[in-house]
């Protein structure tokens, strides 16, 4: 695959991210996979992008608390740090074994159109949720996100509803709790697959960042976010559904 247009694929996941708190991962992973890279190359490549990308969203949101009246929740934040390290172990555990008995296109189309129905049909049931039932939820985020890379559909899924019409709210704690879930990721990955990432790293993919994120930016203030929430959902539909057809083939 030419790394000219691999670089160009990733400036367009890094505006997308910039502009609602993800989309390196969410729709990287399935269009890496119809490229027919494995689930450790996506994640080699595409976790430290996507990290680098929320730090950075993070710091934009952190210094200006005041001013955008934004907030992280504490009952959230505390329960989302005690289970997602667990679930985050136990998935890339599970990848790790099962990668040549997994069809991780199938998996990761099924998690895709998964998601897209629980915002579809289930948002009131969300905002209604006990705590409890968020801490089961988002364990099973987290071993799905270990597994497959691609949590953070239903992660965006619950806390954009949980602050609903609340459009800075919810990028700042989408963005918050994704840096958190993607950098523990990466840790634990790095352990886990060690021995088996003897490729290079193409760290001009590192360098593209920052003009996307001035571009995404940019484009946040002036087109409505709900507009780019869409927009992920039908760029995800279509990924699911080709990635349903290219397993065919494998």
């Amino acid at each position: 695959m030419e790394l000219e247009l691999l670089s160009s694929l990733i400036f367009f996941l890094v505006i997308l991210q910039t502009i609602v708190g993800v989309g390196i991962l969410v729709l990287g992973t399935p269009i890496f996979l119809i490229l027919e890279f494995n689930i450790i190359e996506i994640m080699y490549y595409l976790l430290p992008i996507s990290i680098i990308t929320s730090f950075i969203n993070y710091l934009f949101f952190k210094f200006n608390k005041k001013k955008l009246q934004i907030f992280l929740d504490k009952n959230i934040k505390r329960n989302f740090l005690i289970v997602f390290i667990p679930g985050l172990s136990i998935g890339l555990f599970l990848a790790k074994e099962f990668i040549s008995y997994i069809n991780f296109k199938v998996l990761v189309s099924m998690i895709i159109f998964i998601s897209i129905l629980i915002r579809w049909r289930y948002e009131k049931i969300i905002q209604t949720m006990p705590l409890y039932l968020k801490k089961i939820s988002f364990w099973i985020i987290s071993i799905i996100h270990g597994l497959t890379n691609s949590g953070g559909t239903l992660l965006t899924i619950i806390l954009s509803t949980l602050n609903k019409n609340k459009k800075n709210q919810s990028r700042y704690s989408i963005t918050f709790y994704y840096l958190i879930l993607v950098f523990s990721q990466y840790l634990i990955f790095l352990i886990i697959f060690n021995n088996q990432l003897t490729f290079n790293y193409p760290f001009q993919f590192i360098l593209i960042i920052i003009p996307a994120l001035i571009i995404g930016n940019s484009i946040s203030k002036r087109i409505s976010e709900n507009f780019f929430k869409k927009l992920i959902e039908l760029l995800a539909l279509f990924s699911g559904f080709f990635l349903l057809l290219s397993s065919q083939n494998t």
